[in-house]
């Protein structure tokens, strides 16, 4: 009968990263897109974000690309929040689903900035990175929770 306890405390701990990388990922979404919206330099190790916040191919009908990241992150935060709350396996399937969309959403914007830009934003890579580490800790309580 210990087994579905480590796998509890198991499936906690890794709720508490996604938490943790939701809020970081929140942040970065945050400050990235009130640059765009102000039209104000990014604060960046290279050109690279400033290139890609001026481009045309940043924004989907008039909306900043960050703005999607900010409420994917935003909504991640919450749902995972709501997993503290309640071990409903649609909550966990939420962010599966968010998680996949996000991975996909930030690849196309990595081949985006890199092949039609020409120019490679920093927070959009950190960020990219983020939501594939989400991604694969959400897969890891994904197949742990089917073992209860």
């Amino acid at each position: 009968m210990k087994e579905p306890t480590d796998t509890k405390k198991r499936l906690i701990t890794l709720n508490r990263a996604i938490f943790v990388l939701s809020i970081i990922g929140t942040i970065i979404a945050i400050y990235v897109t009130q640059s765009f919206l102000r039209s104000t330099s990014i604060i960046c190790v290279n050109s690279g974000c400033e290139t890609v916040r001026k481009s045309p191919l940043s924004y989907i009908l008039g909306v900043p690309v960050p703005m999607f990241g900010l409420i994917g992150y935003s909504i991640m935060t919450v749902i995972s929040f709501l997993r503290t709350l309640s071990d409903k396996k649609i909550l966990l399937n939420i962010i599966l689903g968010i998680g996949i969309f996000g991975i996909c959403f930030t690849s196309w914007f990595t081949y985006t900035e890199i092949f039609l830009i020409k120019g490679i934003c920093t927070w959009c890579v950190i960020s990219a990175f983020n939501m594939w580490i989400i991604f694969f800790i959400t897969l890891k309580s994904y197949f742990l929770f089917k073992k209860l």
